[in-house]
């Protein structure tokens, strides 16, 4: 039977929004979306071709030309030799100097060769968010993206000029002014590879860029060559974008992109090439690229995996298109797929119309032109894959309904896998670290409340997982959330140490879900305050009231044995930690608004060693410890603009709509700061129309 499919659109990592006056209703709507609660939607593509004009610098190559298509032949033979794998971050550390891409700030450059004592040495920025990046010599690799949000105020935003600073407006593409901690609106389209001079890292350099025609979504440095895999549709559900069905846009709905760095004088886009498929993410050996894009067939009402396997094997970057297959079901990240020799697995959700199964599959790519089944099996039916992870010849997967059971799968007949065990506990996992015959998994206990919990496995038998021990962050009852449950790059494990460190952001709403006022000077605009009795304080007159939760941000440290977890004390980070390492004997705990470092000599009692502070007071003002930016008056006070007479949710209903956008269809936990920050959005726009109301009258 042919499969009357439509190819989507990402949807999974959709943290960041572009919003052009939407409203309260719309931004919830599109959040739930965003994280896969509805995965059936898609995106235009991006007008002119997903591309900004060229302007290279004197070591730059300027773009990839046309979209090339696929040749149908092979890339030239590899030297036999084995290129390294390198995965980017937003965070690197060379040689006592930290790199950190942050998303007010671009490129930060800190000096941590003496922990105690770390220094911010400079800062440039990237008009565009930092996706991703390498450091190598005397060059940093960012990878930055034009899908970056911003604020809609209403007139008194951060522009302080009544313009609306979504983009993809074009004729209202004015610079976000320099009085607060917003990024400048990004100056390209799509996405693009910037190669920046760190000679002197306090006055880094821009000193050539690559534009990539489309929206990158993942890369690898696979030895001297970066390769990307991104989508030609504006990503993450960019409301309010100018998104148009152009003549000139790139044909196809996505590509992979190489770009050879190895002569740092002559940065060299080598070879790009269009897939039938948005490349949502990847998975890399040193030959070859397997690249997953979703389909949607409209004929079982199932969302399908297209795999396309790229040859890489030429060491100076040229690539071509080889094999490719279709696997029913969808899967979340790239830990849901595998190569392992001349087999390729990958474990997949499907839900269509009256069924939801997870299964796992195997394919024979020893000829990666013409890859073949081999092998299934099927986990459990009527359940979600929240994590997967494959080991040799072993596979670990995690589903959700009411409780958590971990499988154990035995793939050493790669053409009959067959669940070997099966393990039973509270919530589920949503990433997991093999440690031989121990897992080691970050997650989500619901049992009292919602908090992050890292749980301990013993897999030695395979028929008869055992838990070891399990650690809940977060008070009893709670709303406690963690970058770790979504990125794993923020679930640190220090093998050397015996130590698990996580990160955690705690949100308390209060009886009334309101706060005290940050202190301020100057004068209020109650004119807007005034006309709602709900906005005002607690003594009953009119000076504003913030209405809106607090956060207390931390880091935990649990001790692992060869038997237990130790849950031991916790330190207090300046902002909601997104990276947590070592340095020396210390710890670190990096945010958006400060790396702090910490001593651990006394685990029970970790105390801070360091910090530099990234936001000037005046910017502090605006960031609250949530981890959003707040609009303000001519004044300097906060006030986000809103009473509960006015939003539709109450304080019962937003604990509901949390655990559901935890739970939902893409599985990928939300951040609570990503919530409040449509509160915030949202109350912005009800206070510009109330506003617009009292102008018409």
């Amino acid at each position: 039977m042919k499969l009357n499919t439509q190819r989507l659109s990402p949807s999974p990592r959709a943290y960041r929004f572009v919003f052009g006056g939407t409203s309260m209703v719309a931004a919830l709507a599109a959040m739930m979306i965003a994280v896969g609660c509805d995965t059936a939607q898609s995106l235009s593509p991006v007008g002119n071709g997903s591309v900004a004009p060229n302007t290279p610098g004197p070591n730059s190559s300027g773009d990839f030309g046309a979209p090339s298509q696929d040749s149908g032949s092979g890339a030239r033979a590899s030297e036999s030799v084995a290129r390294a794998i390198e995965e980017a971050d937003i965070v690197k550390i060379v040689d006592g100097t930290l790199y950190a891409l942050n998303r007010f700030k671009g490129l930060l450059i800190v000096d941590v060769q003496d922990p105690d004592s770390p220094a911010l040495l400079g800062q440039l920025d990237l008009r565009g968010r930092g996706v991703e990046m390498y450091v190598g010599g005397n060059q940093a690799y960012v990878l930055l993206s034009a899908d970056t949000y911003y604020y809609y105020g209403g007139g008194y935003g951060f522009g302080r000029g009544g313009v609306d600073l979504a983009v993809g407006q074009n004729d209202q593409a004015l610079a976000i002014a320099p009085d607060g901690p917003m990024p400048p609106r990004p100056d390209f389209e799509g996405s693009r590879l910037a190669i920046i001079d760190v000679s002197d890292p306090t006055a880094p350099t821009l000193e050539s860029k690559v534009n990539l025609v489309g929206f990158a979504n993942e890369s690898r440095r696979v030895g001297d060559v970066i390769y990307v895999v991104g989508s030609n549709y504006a990503p993450y559900f960019a409301i309010g974008a100018e998104n148009s069905n152009s003549e000139d846009a790139p044909v196809g709905e996505g590509f992979v992109a190489s770009v050879n760095v190895a002569d740092p004088a002559n940065i060299t886009p080598v070879e790009r090439k269009s897939l039938s498929g948005a490349a949502l993410t990847m998975h890399t050996s040193d030959s070859a690229i397997f690249a997953a894009s979703q389909a949607y067939d409209f004929n079982s009402g199932n969302v399908l995996t297209e795999v396309q396997v790229i040859d890489i094997s030429d060491p100076d970057g040229s690539i071509a298109l080889r094999g490719k297959f279709t696997v029913p079901g969808w899967i979340r990240n790239r830990f849901y797929m595998d190569a392992f020799g001349d087999v390729f697995r990958i474990a997949t959700e499907s839900t269509g119309f009256g069924f939801q199964a997870v299964k796992l599959f195997t394919y024979d790519i020893s000829d990666r032109d013409d890859v073949k089944p081999l092998g299934s099996t099927k986990i459990i039916e009527n359940e979600s894959l929240q994590a997967m992870r494959f080991d040799g010849e072993r596979a670990y997967a995690v589903t959700f309904l009411i409780v958590d059971p971990l499988f154990v799968i035995d793939l050493s007949d790669p053409a009959a896998p067959v669940v070997a065990g099966e393990l039973k506990v509270p919530g589920y996992s949503t990433h997991i670290e093999p440690r031989g015959d121990r897992l080691i998994a970050i997650g989500i206990d619901d049992t009292n409340g919602n908090r992050p919990a890292v749980a301990y496995y013993d897999v030695k038998d395979p028929a008869a997982p055992k838990e070891l021990g399990r650690v809940i962050l977060g008070p009893p009852g709670s709303y406690t959330s963690s970058d770790a449950t979504y990125d794993e790059k923020a679930f640190k494990v220090v093998e050397e140490l015996g130590l698990i460190v996580v990160p955690f952001q705690h949100v308390d709403w209060g009886d009334s879900i309101g706060g005290a006022m940050p202190p301020s000077t100057g004068t209020a605009r109650n004119d807007d305050v005034k006309e709602d009795d709900n906005n005002s304080n607690d003594n009953g007159d009119d000076e504003p009231f913030y209405y809106g939760p607090s956060c207390t941000n931390g880091v935990q440290l649990i001790d692992f044995s060869d038997t237990a977890l130790t849950q031991r004390g916790s330190f207090e980070s300046k902002g909601n930690a997104s990276r947590v390492g070592v340095l020396g004997d210390r710890l670190f705990a990096l945010s958006d608004i400060a790396l702090t470092t910490i001593n651990i000599s006394d685990r029970d009692k970790p105390t801070k060693a360091g910090e530099v502070t990234f936001f000037s007071g005046e910017d502090m003002r605006q960031y609250g410890n949530c981890g959003y930016i707040y609009d303000y008056y001519p004044g300097n006070v906060v006030d986000p603009g809103f009473s509960w007479s006015d939003f539709p949710l109450s304080p019962e209903q937003i604990d509901r709509l949390i655990a559901v956008l935890e739970t939902c269809a893409a599985g990928t936990p939300l951040p609570g700061a990503v919530l409040m920050m449509t509160l915030c959005i949202a109350g912005g726009t009800m206070r510009a129309r109330r506003r617009n109301r009292r102008s018409r009258r």
